[in-house]
């Protein structure tokens, strides 16, 4: 029954192959960053920051932050910090765009896909079928009854 489940083309496999691929991305961020502390104390040759950055930000940014706390390595260098983290937003920006894009609105259909959107968050809908407001009761209110 596993088996099955585990055969290329289904959910599954596709689920195990990114959780594999996102643990050795997380792996290899880690020890790269190991790798640059280690270099960093020795006074050796270092990994450049662009190289890191592009580690974190091809899935292993969990893995670079846990090591920048527990190493506490890079964290006095501002600009590095912001960056890392804005590269955490990288992988799942590209998920939510892919999203949308393979989503049913086309081109032709989205100023009114937007427009219907924007009336309905709003709450100025023209059609017939719009929810009723609740009313108010209390001090103030037309549906009050005098006592």
């Amino acid at each position: 029954m596993i088996t099955n489940l585990l055969t290329p083309g289904t959910t599954a496999f596709a689920a195990l192959c990114l959780a594999g691929y996102i643990l050795l991305a997380n792996a290899l961020a880690y020890t790269a960053f190991a790798v640059d502390k280690s270099r960093a104390i020795n006074a050796q040759s270092r990994i450049p920051e662009r190289s890191l950055l592009i580690l974190a930000t091809l899935g292993g940014w969990i893995g670079a932050k846990i090591a920048q706390h527990r190493l506490r390595h890079k964290t006095r260098k501002q600009p590095f910090g912001i960056l890392l983290n804005l590269s955490g937003l990288i992988i799942p920006g590209a998920i939510a765009t892919m999203l949308v894009l393979q989503s049913d609105i086309n081109w032709a259909s989205l100023p009114t896909h937007v427009s219907t959107k924007a009336q309905s968050l709003l709450g100025s809908s023209t059609t017939a079928d719009a929810p009723a407001l609740p009313h108010r009761f209390g001090p103030g209110s037309d549906t009050a009854e005098a006592p």
